[in-house]
């Protein structure tokens, strides 16, 4: 496949009617179609299974979520100068229309008191992969001064999350960015990954280990389901060596716990 062929599918990719509306960034179509043309084939070939694995990726992205009806919604919430329980009503409103925050929902209270006590008040938390997990705020109710950067490859979403912060979290920011290819740089006490890892090892089986080392942060806390969408199948077991796997040989701690549906890993860089 020549460059020219390259480029042309990536573009297709991006105004196609699927993705269009994401804006997914260039660096990851690339990552993603480079290391499909490695593995040799006609074009036809790998363009399929180019397309199959980035299904695969941003599927979770594809949810029926009107961002812009929502930041309309949101902001009329906070013309009212709301209570905290009014903005946790509109944030619960939000998170239930998310499939992955949908399913944290019963135990929202346990899951947010878990990450407290492991992590107080940090001065500079990374949401790598964020999707709705900043809508989380109101209940860990960290200081004003607590900076909060959130990052996602879904351009209507963040839109939507900076909205949000410029009403009530000034501290906090929401960047597109592939953070596989590209982790970010900023020092950091604590880094979220919730209900991500596992779709990394499907992109890039393996890369887990080199994300977690590339990270300037204190603390990893990383979350994964423990049992299927339909609850038939556990993944306690299956999710809990992806990630021994990830650290092992590595002089770092690892704490485990589950609330509700959620394995929850704490990984003690330092």
């Amino acid at each position: 496949m020549d460059q020219v062929e390259f480029e042309a599918i990536i573009e297709h990719t991006r105004k196609s009617r699927k993705y269009r509306e994401l804006n997914l960034p260039e660096e990851t179509l690339q990552d993603m179609l480079t290391a499909e043309a490695a593995l040799g084939g006609s074009k036809a070939e790998v363009t399929q299974r180019f397309r199959k694995k980035l299904h695969n990726v941003i599927a979770p992205y594809l949810e029926n979520i009107d961002y812009a009806q929502e930041t309309e919604r949101m902001r009329a919430c906070f013309q009212v100068n709301p209570t905290p329980d009014q903005v946790k009503a509109w944030a619960l409103s939000v998170m239930q229309k998310h499939a992955s925050t949908r399913e944290r929902l019963p135990n929202i209270e346990a899951f947010c008191q878990c990450l407290h006590r492991h992590i107080s008040t940090p001065d500079r938390i990374l949401d790598l992969a964020c999707a709705l997990d900043p809508l989380l705020l109101p209940w860990l109710d960290f200081p004003n001064e607590t900076e909060f950067l959130a990052y996602d490859i879904h351009q209507p979403r963040l839109d939507f999350l900076n909205a949000f912060f410029a009403r009530a979290y000034p501290s906090a920011h929401a960047i597109q960015q592939d953070i596989l290819v590209n982790p970010p740089s900023q020092p950091a006490d604590c880094a979220f990954f919730f209900k991500e890892a596992h779709r990394f090892e499907k992109r890039s089986p393996g890369c887990n280990r080199s994300f977690f080392q590339a990270l300037p942060v204190k603390l990893i806390i990383v979350s994964l389901p423990a049992e299927d969408l339909r609850g038939h199948h556990s993944l306690v077991a299956y999710h809990t060596q992806l990630i021994k796997e990830a650290i092992a040989g590595l002089p770092w701690e690892l704490e485990q716990t589950q609330v509700g549906n959620e394995l929850i890993f704490f990984i003690h860089k330092q």
